[in-house]
């Protein structure tokens, strides 16, 4: 599990997984998940945000602390070519706030 406080002093905790190297990877979505501040979409039908995307950090510390990077945040292969599968965020991962940083849709989709 990866614990974090939102910009607003509410805390968080997101289910992760080890990857190479002892990093931590999470699959999550936030309120912007496939909407516009106006709704589901905007003017042209694109959504504001993919579905859902993904966090990596690096390895934590010895203190077992780890820094979280936002803007880091990237769309997942699937968002790019129906060809490839991806995991959904897990029970939990979707945070009740606006996560505008990092990657949110394709350029142009």
């Amino acid at each position: 599990e990866l614990s974090f406080t939102a910009p607003d002093g509410t805390g968080h905790t997101l289910q992760v997984s080890r990857v190479e190297g002892g990093a931590l990877w999470a699959v999550l979505a936030d309120a912007t998940s496939g909407r516009t501040p106006d709704g589901p979409s905007d003017a042209t039908g694109r959504p504001s945000s993919y579905r859902f995307r993904f966090l990596r950090t690096e390895a934590p510390g010895a203190d077992g602390s780890v820094r979280v990077d936002l803007n880091r945040i990237t769309l997942p292969p699937c968002a790019f070519n129906d060809n490839f599968l991806c995991p959904f965020p897990p029970p939990g991962n979707t945070l009740p706030f606006d996560l505008t940083a990092g990657e949110r849709r394709l350029s142009g989709s």
